[in-house]
């Protein structure tokens, strides 16, 4: 289902927070009085669709967020552009302005809803799932903001209006205790099972949804910058929950997942959580997920693409060139399709082409409503996968590398080998090697996150978490530098692009037009 903000009263549009003038700016006819509106049901499902829709915005998870966003990282170059994926962008950039104001904006819809839900005459079962969501959605836009920001400002209550905007930071820490606190107590609430039909339709989260968006805020707390180590038992805790619940399993083709996210068949055994982006013509919002990425192609009755962004070699390497790692040739394809066409026709790259191939994860010619600009094709946020090896990452850290360690590991190696697809053969083939000690699982596990989750808005979380995201980011640039490749305009690219990286560049700086209008923010050191 789509989310759609036309649906909700004028009312939300209040719900700005500093930072958005526009909204505040409005005359007070404008809006429908809050005490006026919720008085029954369909008022506070209409309202907790009006917290989800934030999410579904060109500015956040329909496109630019993980394309021209998340993708500065060390497997993706963004052809061109001052984006913040560049290492471009600085405080007065429109993206980064943009983005923190969908998130502040769904804290404030989620606490206008948190605020005005007791009074709402409806079944109690039923209000304490929406509750349970709106918690959860909050807290997992705070999570984003101090993942990506710092320290940030706790809004629990309504803004209520343009004079209420003077927030100060809150360290760190007690930004994750309002978090844990909104997620333990919205797992309790949503809906158990992830197949359940209220309020859920696609993009709702159930319970071991929120289970396991927890093991990873608790994984984040026991990295960069925290490092509270205690959180590993946490995240192994809530992890195991969602593999004991039996709700989840893989799906045995690794390329599956992402043709049914393109034509929006929903996978709930392997794909946890998505964010619903269905578009269909003549819709005012529309994605950008297999547009700007995605393998480029002209003909849009076939599937258009723009192909704005490739593939380091590093992504391409961490498979091995001649391994029967299904993955690689899904999100690195080793071709590009002949100009214009409208069958597929592909012109395949030369072994040592390895900058020219394009992130090809969501290829939009299985979306089945075809634009040139546009597409619906939803996001994944969470997958079975990610469980397991947040399961297995958190294991190691406490005990080692354990058996349960090892299984979780080679469940993910397993799929990716196509060893969980009838009739398959040699079933131990991408099993890791025993014995290893618990430095050397580290790595593993953070390779093979690597080849699991490119182009899921997830790789520049794991590189700072792990204290590693500048290095990572210089070695790249070591690799494209090396004389012995042959020439490529990208790998100069990729030069130019590490070459920008600093110590600032771990979080984004504050918007500027947020510390003009809230005399209580400071900005980034080094923005």
């Amino acid at each position: 289902m789509k989310f759609l903000a036309k649906l909700l009263p004028i009312f939300l549009c209040l719900a700005i927070v500093s930072g958005c003038e526009k909204a505040l700016n409005k005359s007070p006819e404008d809006f429908l009085p809050v005490e006026n509106y919720f008085t029954k049901e369909s008022d506070a499902v209409l309202a907790l669709n009006g917290v989800m829709d934030m999410m579904t915005k060109r500015d956040y998870y329909a496109g630019q967020f993980p394309t021209r966003m998340l993708s500065g990282d060390d497997l993706f170059v963004t052809l061109t552009g001052s984006y913040p994926a560049n290492h471009i962008a600085d405080a007065s950039d429109l993206l980064i302005r943009n983005l923190w104001n969908n998130l502040f904006s769904t804290i404030q819809r989620a606490n206008i809803l948190l605020a005005n839900l007791p009074k709402v005459s409806m079944p109690e079962t039923k209000k304490n799932v929406i509750k349970g969501e709106a918690l959860f959605l909050r807290a997992y836009a705070m999570f984003m903001l101090v993942d990506m920001w710092g320290p940030i400002p706790i809004n629990l209550v309504p803004t209520s209006g343009p004079n209420d905007v003077v927030r100060a930071r809150q360290p760190v820490k007690d930004v994750y205790a309002q978090i844990l606190q909104d997620m333990t107590a919205a797992e309790k609430l949503v809906p158990a099972s992830a197949s359940a039909a209220e309020y859920g339709g696609g993009g709702y989260p159930a319970k071991t949804t929120v289970q396991g968006i927890l093991a990873r805020v608790c994984l984040t707390m026991a990295g960069e910058p925290l490092k509270d180590i205690s959180k590993y038992n946490e995240a192994r805790d809530w992890a195991a929950k969602v593999v004991a619940s039996g709700e989840h399993k893989l799906n045995p083709d690794y390329t599956d997942i992402f043709i049914r996210i393109a034509s929006d068949q929903y996978d709930k055994m392997e794909v946890m959580w998505e964010i619903d982006l269905n578009y269909t013509a003549g819709l005012d919002e529309h994605g950008l997920i297999g547009s700007l990425n995605g393998i480029p192609g002209a003909d849009v009755s076939f599937g258009y693409s723009f192909g704005q962004m490739h593939v380091t070699r590093k992504l391409v390497n961490a498979y091995g060139i001649t391994s029967n790692d299904m993955r690689r040739d899904w999100n690195a394809a080793p071709f590009q399709y002949v100009s214009n066409t409208t069958t597929g026709a592909k012109s395949n790259f030369t072994a040592t082409q390895l900058y020219e191939r394009f992130d090809s994860k969501y290829r939009s010619q299985y979306y089945p409503v075809k634009h040139r600009d546009n597409t619906g094709i939803n996001f994944p946020v969470l997958r079975y996968s990610d469980i397991l090896l947040m399961l297995a990452e958190a294991e190691n850290e406490i005990d080692g590398p354990t058996p349960l360690a090892y299984a979780m590991v080679n469940q993910v190696r397993a799929r990716a080998y196509g060893k969980l697809l009838p009739g398959a053969t040699n079933l131990t083939e991408a099993d890791i090697a025993p014995g290893m000690d618990q430095v050397t699982f580290r790595q593993v596990i953070m390779d093979e996150r690597l080849r699991e989750f490119p182009s899921e808005a997830i790789r520049k979380h794991d590189l700072i978490r792990w204290g590693i995201f500048i290095s990572a980011i210089k070695g790249v640039a070591t690799d494209a530098n090396n004389p012995a490749l042959p020439l490529s305009g990208l790998r100069g690219q990729v030069t130019s692009i590490a070459n920008r990286v600093g110590n600032k560049d771990v979080l984004w700086p504050i918007p500027n037009a947020e510390i003009s209008l809230n005399s209580g923010m400071t900005q980034n050191e080094g923005w």
